[in-house]
C-alpha cells in the first residue's frame, strides 16, 4: 500500500513539473520569440497560457490510461516500475507525435520550430530521469528488503544463488580421474544427439571436506555458464507448504537462466530416502516427489543438474537410479599430486615466513593420504602456531607437521596418564626384542621408509593370560606419541558398525593404534565363528579400500592363536607376532624387588623375593602382582606403627589369588 501511495504521488508531481514547466517556456518564452502560442492559431478561442497546460496534461492523462490498460494486459504485478516501464514510453510517444504533426502544419507567420525541441528535449531528458532515479531507490529498498523474513504469501521468486565462478579445473590440483569423469559427463549432456535420449544429473559423493562443491564450481567456470546453488538453507521456511514452492522456483529459475548450472548441495536434505518411517513428515515427502518430477522435466532444457552429498545410501532409490542421476562421480580424499599442491597452497597462505625443504613436502604429503582438502589446509594454519611454541623456529621439517596435526587434532585417544613406561615392564629377552623392533619403526616413519623399511599394519600378541599384552600396548603408544583406540572383540565381533565407526576415528587421529584386547572372538576362524560378517569387514579394512591408509597400525591381544583364521595371520594383516611369555624367577623376582621397594614395603625377616618369587613360579606378572598386593593389604589392615609384610601374609595371598 506504501508502495502504490508513493508511485501515485510520483505521477501527480511530474504532472504538475510538466504543466509549470511547458507553461512558463511555452507560453512565455515562445509568445515572446515567435509572437505566436502553440496551437493558438488553429485554436483561437483558447488563451494563450491554458494551451499548453491542457496539451500537457491531457498527453499525461492519456499516456496513464494506456500504460494502465497494457499492464493489465499483461498481468504485471505492481512493482514500482509503472512510470518507467508503462507511462513513461506512451508519454514520450504521444508528445513525439504532437511534435511531429506541429512540425507539418504548425509553424505560421516564420515561427520556429527550434526552441520547442529544445523544450521537448531538456524536459523529456530530466524527467526520465527523476522517473529512473525514483525507481532506482525503489527497487533497493526492495532488494533489502528481500534479505529480512519474507511474508507468508511472498515467498522469493530466485531462491537460487547466483554467481559466475572463475575457478576452472586448471585450478584444482591433482586429482585428474575426478576432473576428466566430470568433463566426459558434461560433455554428454551438453553434446547430445537429437535422436538419442537426453541424459544429465550429476551425483558427487564421498567424505566431506573434499570439494565437492569447489568441483561443481569448476566445472560451471569450465564451461562459462552461470552457476545457481540451491542448499536446504535457501527453501527453509516455517510455512506449510513453502519448501516445496521454493523448490520448484528454484528449477524455474534455471530454467530462465539456460543454460546454466544448477547445484543442489546436501541434496539428502530434499531427496531423503521416502522409507525413513516417523521422521518422515508429508512435506519431506512432498519435497522428494516435487524433486523426483523436476529432475526428469529439466533433463529437456539446456541446464546441466549437478547435486552433491556425504550420505549417498540416504537418497531415495528413486532418485539415485539411472534417469535422474545418470553419473555418479566419487569426491575421493586428494591424490598425492593434489596433497602437495594443497601444502603448496597452504604454506604460501598461511605460513609464508616458514622455509619448507621439498622433500620434507613430499615426504609429509606421502603420509598423509586419505585425510581431506580440509584437513591438509588446516594444519598449513596450525603450523606457524605450533612452531613458535616450540621456540619459533623459521624452518619446518617432518615432526613439526606431525606435531601440528596432532595439536590441530587436540586428543591422542585414550591412553591414561598413569601408563607405566615400556621399560618398566617385565619381559622375556625375546618379547623385549621383538617390541623394540616395532617400537623402533613407529617412532620415526620418515626414517623407516626413507631407507626402505615398512611399518606393521597389523601385529598380533600372544600368549597366557596375564602377560602383559595390554600393558604393552598402551605403553607402546605412549613411547611412539600415537593415538591409541581401544576396542574387545566380543563388541566389535556383535556390531560391525563399530568397527567401521572405530577405524574412522582413527584415519582422522593418524597416525593411530588400534588396540583389540581378547580379540578371539573377532579373530576366529570363519569356519566354526557366528561373527563372519565382522571378521570380513576387519579383512577389508586392513588391506584398505582402493588406497590403504598410512599410519593407522592394528594391534590385537589373544590367549589362543591356534584358532585365528588363517587369512588373517597372511602379509599384510597381522603379519607381525610377538609372544608374551611367562616370567622367569630371576625376572619375577627383580620385578618383585622394584614393586615392594616402590611402595617402600618391608618383608617379614627371613624372606626374600626370591622366596616369594619361588612361590609365585609358573604365575604370570598380572598373578604375581595381585598376590604381593593381597599381603600387603593384610599386613596394612592391622593398624600396627609399622607394616611388615608376614610369611603367613603371603600364604593367605596364594590361597586367595591362586587357590593353593
Amino acid at each position: 500500500m506504501v508502495n502504490w501511495f508513493r508511485e501515485k504521488m510520483v505521477i501527480v508531481t511530474v504532472l504538475i513539473v510538466h504543466a509549470m514547466f511547458y507553461w512558463w517556456v511555452a507560453v512565455v518564452g515562445y509568445k515572446a520569440l515567435n509572437k505566436i502560442p502553440l496551437l493558438y492559431h488553429y485554436y483561437p478561442v483558447m488563451s494563450a497560457e491554458a494551451t499548453p497546460v491542457i496539451v500537457i496534461i491531457a498527453l499525461s492523462l492519456l499516456s496513464m490510461v494506456a500504460g494502465l490498460v497494457v499492464k493489465a494486459v499483461r498481468r504485471g504485478a505492481g512493482d514500482g516500475a509503472f512510470v518507467l516501464e508503462y507511462y513513461g514510453p506512451w508519454f514520450f510517444g504521444f508528445s513525439a507525435l504532437v511534435l511531429f504533426l506541429w512540425w507539418q502544419i504548425g509553424p505560421v507567420a516564420n515561427a520556429s520550430y527550434v526552441p520547442l525541441v529544445g523544450l521537448f528535449v531538456v524536459s523529456g531528458v530530466g524527467t526520465w530521469a527523476v522517473h529512473w532515479g525514483f525507481l532506482k531507490s525503489e527497487r533497493s529498498d526492495r532488494e533489502r528488503a528481500k534479505q529480512a523474513i519474507p511474508d507468508a504469501g511472498e515467498p522469493p521468486e530466485e531462491p537460487a544463488r547466483v554467481s559466475h565462478p572463475t575457478t576452472t579445473f586448471a585450478s584444482i590440483y591433482g586429482n585428474e580421474a575426478i576432473k576428466q569423469r566430470l568433463k566426459d559427463a558434461s560433455t554428454a549432456i551438453v553434446n547430445r544427439k537429437k535422436d538419442t535420449k537426453p541424459r544429465n544429473g550429476i551425483l558427487l559423493h564421498g567424505l566431506p571436506g573434499n570439494g565437492k562443491t569447489v568441483f561443481a564450481e569448476a566445472l560451471a567456470g569450465e564451461l562459462k555458464l552461470p552457476f545457481l546453488q540451491l542448499s536446504a538453507a535457501d527453501v527453509a521456511s516455517k510455512w506449510v507448504g513453502e519448501r516445496t514452492s521454493l523448490v520448484r522456483g528454484a528449477f524455474a529459475q534455471a530454467r530462465r537462466m539456460q543454460p546454466c548450472v544448477l547445484f543442489v548441495d546436501e541434496v539428502d536434505s530434499f531427496l531423503e530416502s521416502r522409507d525413513g518411517g516417523a521422521n518422515s513428515t508429508k512435506e519431506d515427502r512432498d519435497v522428494v516427489n516435487a524433486l523426483l518430477t523436476l529432475m526428469v522435466d529439466i533433463r529437456e532444457a539446456r541446464v546441466i543438474l549437478i547435486a552433491a552429498t556425504n550420505h549417498i545410501d540416504r537418497l531415495d532409490g528413486a532418485g539415485v537410479r539411472e534417469g535422474r542421476f545418470d553419473y555418479k562421480v566419487e569426491i575421493t580424499p586428494p591424490d598425492e599430486p593434489a596433497r602437495i599442491g594443497l601444502l603448496r597452497k597452504g604454506l604460501k597462505s598461511n605460513a609464508p615466513s616458514v622455509r619448507v625443504d621439498e622433500a620434507v613436502l613430499v615426504s609429509v604429503a606421502k603420509r598423509w593420504n586419505g585425510f581431506s582438502s580440509k584437513r591438509i589446509l588446516a594444519v598449513t594454519e596450525e603450523l606457524s602456531d605450533y612452531l613458535r611454541g616450540q621456540g619459533g623456529s623459521s624452518e619446518a621439517g617432518f615432526e613439526d607437521f606431525m606435531g601440528a596435526l596432532r595439536q590441530l587434532q587436540g586428543q591422542r585417544g585414550s591412553v591414561p596418564e598413569n601408563v607405566r613406561p615400556l621399560e618398566d615392564l617385565v619381559f622375556s629377552p625375546r618379547t623385549r626384542d621383538m617390541l623394540d623392533q616395532v617400537v623402533g619403526r613407529m617412532a620415526d616413519p620418515e626414517h623407516t621408509e626413507k631407507h626402505g623399511g615398512t611399518l606393521p599394519t597389523g601385529v598380533l600378541f600372544y600368549g597366557p593370560p596375564g602377560t602383559g599384552k595390554t600393558a604393552a600396548c598402551k605403553a607402546l603408544a605412549r613411547k611412539v606419541g600415537w593415538a591409541f583406540l581401544p576396542a574387545t572383540g566380543a563388541d566389535l565381533a556383535r556390531d560391525p558398525k563399530r568397527l567401521e565407526a572405530l577405524y574412522a576415528k582413527a584415519q582422522d587421529l593418524r597416525p593411530t593404534v588400534i588396540f583389540i584386547d581378547e580379540a578371539d572372538e573377532l579373530l576366529r576362524s570363519r569356519e566354526f565363528s557366528p561373527a563372519t560378517e565382522a571378521t570380513n569387514k576387519l579383512l577389508t579394512l586392513m588391506d584398505g579400500v582402493g588406497d590403504r591408509v598410512a599410519d593407522v597400525v592394528w594391534i590385537a591381544a589373544t590367549n589362543n592363536p591356534e584358532q585365528i583364521d588363517p587369512a588373517l595371520l597372511r602379509g599384510g594383516r597381522f603379519t607381525e607376532k610377538v609372544r608374551f611369555d611367562l616370567p622367569s624367577a630371576e625376572d619375577l623376582a627383580r620385578h618383585l624387588v622394584a614393586w615392594f621397594a616402590k611402595r617402600s614395603v618391608q618383608l617379614e625377616p627371613g624372606i626374600g623375593s626370591g622366596e616369594v618369587a619361588a612361590m609365585l613360579v609358573d604365575q604370570s606378572i598380572a598373578n604375581a602382582e595381585a598376590v604381593a598386593q593381597h599381603a600387603l593389604n593384610r599386613a596394612i589392615a592391622r593398624r600396627e606403627e609399622k607394616v611388615i609384610v608376614r610369611r603367613d601374609d603371603i600364604t593367605s595371598a596364594l590361597d586367595s589369588v591362586i587357590g593353593g
